[in-house]
């Protein structure tokens, strides 16, 4: 009878130890897969130059994701605001098992000669963002 139990005990911490392993793994491909999924949907929002940081941290079922966005440096900052919000809405209506998301926004690489509404003569240098 001792040697059941061993073996019982023996079948229960494999069990435990396979469980634990999986889920550990399993919440790992959900962070990083969710970072991969936002970072390519925000990416294609007008008026994100590029994405400095992202983030999506796991809360239980949810995901709180994180993310600093760099936009031209010659735009207001209401407009920079709006872009913001707009890279917020879509994210929340995009992936519904997100709770939150903050979003930063910095100026892309002031020396950089941006195109803009606003030019004047001296501005004439052909630019590939815009």
């Amino acid at each position: 009878m001792s040697a059941d139990v061993e073996k019982q005990k023996s079948l229960i911490n494999k069990l435990m130890m396979l469980f634990s392993k999986s889920h550990l793994s399993h919440e790992c491909s959900n962070d990083s897969d969710s970072t991969e999924r936002i970072l390519q949907v925000v990416q294609r929002i007008n008026g994100v130059v590029a994405i400095e940081s992202c983030d999506a941290k796991e809360q239980g079922h949810y995901v709180v994701a994180s993310l600093t966005i760099n936009v031209n440096p010659k735009i207001t900052v209401q407009e920079g605001q709006d872009i913001a919000k707009r890279v917020r809405w879509l994210l929340m209506h995009r992936f519904t098992h997100l709770t939150d998301v903050v979003v930063h926004v910095k100026p892309f690489a002031p020396d950089y000669p941006y195109k803009s509404n606003h030019s004047t003569a001296h501005d004439e240098v052909p630019t590939i963002l815009q």
